[in-house]
């Protein structure tokens, strides 16, 4: 149908502009004060904390060992990632902060010498109370409070201590704090001045910076820094970024990224049918570490790149991976078969069924994730979906190419069923498929595996004839195209924004990108600094 070759002909790096629960229109490019630069600011606004950066902040300020949010309703996605405008807290979650606020409060209260001490809590009570709502609320709303904002709290601690004690309101003060919009939203608004751009304030840049870059709240380096207006500057940003990324909370930030990326944060969850693959079990908890430890692997070594996360030809693995994946050893090891990400268990039984191999899932997610082509879903076109009939005397390949003979279905599949069938080597939990040793072929319902494709989706470093994905992963992970994806992803998991300005506002990141030297672009870090570095980080535009 022409619809359905029409919406799988777009151009490479296409993001759906229509305003769907976004932002509304774009701004167009805006000149900053200076003259420096003309881009496509993003609106302001005033964004809740996701689940992880919650229980971050709850552990920096109160100092427990539990979980906070362990119990939360799960994290709303846009684009993949859970950084977005589509946090809300709804009455289920509401119920939850609360609880949780209560609990930490109590610990807050248990912990009294540590974080509300007073000497004489009878007549310096209030002034211990007002020295606590100082400390407290500052390192919860990431910003020194100002005077409305004590007063309202010293309130709070006087109905907390009637006909109690002292320390009965330091605990109603702390589960006030905990509850409060300061603490559970993050605000990019600036500092009230009107015009055509906003400067974020330079407590809005370290919170901004710190939970960008390691998921939690800025520490004490950060905060002078602000204190000092180092922030407001490029090279100051820049200073501030390297040193967070040298830590474990930025690494863990980056391993959560990389798996919203790619979908493999959801390995945790995937089950599989035990009739059909039941070695799964017992090493899914292995394929979740080892997306951990081959991102910090990666990570190791300043210059790790996207194309390393790719087209890698080694893992990281434990003793039970190492039998799934019949590799000669533990920790880091050569896999020349399985290069990259694409290729590790995690994605693989991700992108699968619970009984066989899904090789559109494999594939819609190559082309939407790695090459940034936002390749339509049927529903979109309007083509009402018909599965395969299962069938023992084919393979899963030929049961599906049917797509590519159906007239609905073919203009899109023609670009999908390519990645997807390079990976039909592997069967649905990631596992080799066994070998036709007589034959040496691998089999698939007892018939010889084809993973061999040829793509051609008009990206000349990308195009051509492939073995298999282990092929196709190397190619990806030298391709230009494949490298600005990436740091459309990166804009993306950092911005979280959605709608028409976010395209537009992205479109201006990779410009900044472009302009970068060419070895640095695939880098990880340096794209990050990039972003960092950028007006897009430090400026937004009125709503």
């Amino acid at each position: 149908m022409a619809t359905a070759i029409a919406g799988c002909t777009g151009q490479l790096g296409d993001r759906d502009s229509s305003p769907t629960g976004g932002d509304g229109d774009g701004g167009g490019g805006v000149t900053l004060p200076d003259g420096t630069e003309s881009v496509s600011l993003l609106p302001a606004r005033i964004r809740r904390l996701t689940n992880a950066e919650y229980a971050a902040s709850a552990r920096a300020l109160t100092r427990t060992a539990t979980d906070p949010s362990g119990s939360f309703t799960p994290d709303s996605r846009q684009d993949g990632y859970t950084v977005n405008d589509a946090q809300r807290v709804d009455p289920v979650l509401a119920k939850q902060l609360a609880a949780s606020a209560e609990a930490l409060a109590a610990e807050v209260k248990g912990k009294l010498a540590e974080f509300a001490p007073c000497a004489d809590q009878g007549a310096q009570a209030e002034s211990c109370a007002a020295d606590f709502i100082k400390s407290f609320g500052g390192r919860a709303y990431r910003r020194p409070l100002d005077t409305a904002e004590i007063d309202a709290l010293l309130t709070v601690y006087r109905v907390g201590a009637k006909g109690a004690t002292y320390a009965d309101g330091i605990e109603l003060i702390a589960r006030a704090v905990l509850q409060s919009a300061g603490f559970l939203y993050l605000t990019e608004i600036g500092d009230g001045s009107s015009g055509a751009t906003l400067a974020l304030t330079p407590h809005e840049l370290a919170s901004s910076l710190s939970y960008l870059i390691t998921a939690g709240p800025p520490d004490d380096a950060l905060l002078e820094a602000a204190t000092t207006g180092a922030l407001s500057t490029p090279e100051g940003r820049e200073t501030e970024v390297r040193r967070l990324l040298q830590t474990s909370a930025a690494r863990d930030r980056i391993v959560r990224v990389v798996r919203e990326w790619l979908g493999i944060d959801r390995i945790a969850m995937t089950a599989k049918d035990s009739n059909v693959y039941k070695d799964f079990a017992g090493v899914r908890p292995s394929m979740e570490l080892e997306t951990a430890a081959f991102v910090n692997e990666v990570l190791s070594n300043a210059n790790g790149t996207v194309g390393e996360l790719l087209g890698a030809d080694w893992s990281v693995l434990d003793e039970p991976l190492r039998g799934f994946y019949k590799a000669s050893g533990v920790g880091r090891v050569s896999l020349p078969d399985r290069r990259g990400l694409l290729n590790q268990g995690a994605f693989l039984a991700v992108h699968a069924h619970a009984t066989e191999t899904a090789p559109v899932l494999r594939g819609v997610t190559v082309l939407r994730r790695v090459t940034c082509n936002d390749i339509p879903s049927p529903t979109e076109l309007n083509i009402n979906v018909v599965p395969p009939v299962p069938d023992p005397s084919k393979t899963t390949r030929e049961r599906f190419s049917i797509h590519s003979t159906d007239e609905e279905c073919r203009s899109c599949h023609n670009y999908i069923d390519p990645f997807g069938f390079s990976f039909e080597q592997f069967d649905g939990m990631g596992k080799l498929r066994d070998m036709d040793v007589e034959n040496k072929h691998l089999l698939d319902n007892g018939h010889p595996v084809d993973s061999a494709v040829t793509v051609a989706m008009g990206a000349d470093d990308i195009d051509g004839a492939y073995a298999d994905s282990n092929a196709l992963a190397q190619a990806l992970s030298t391709s230009k195209t494949v490298r600005s994806c990436f740091a459309r992803q990166v804009f993306r998991a950092s911005a979280g924004r959605s709608g028409k300005s976010a395209a537009e506002s992205e479109d201006s990141f990779v410009r900044a990108w472009e302009a970068a030297p060419e070895a640095e672009q695939g880098k990880i870090v340096e794209t990050l600094v990039t972003y960092v570095k950028s007006s897009l980080f430090s400026h937004r535009r009125p709503q």
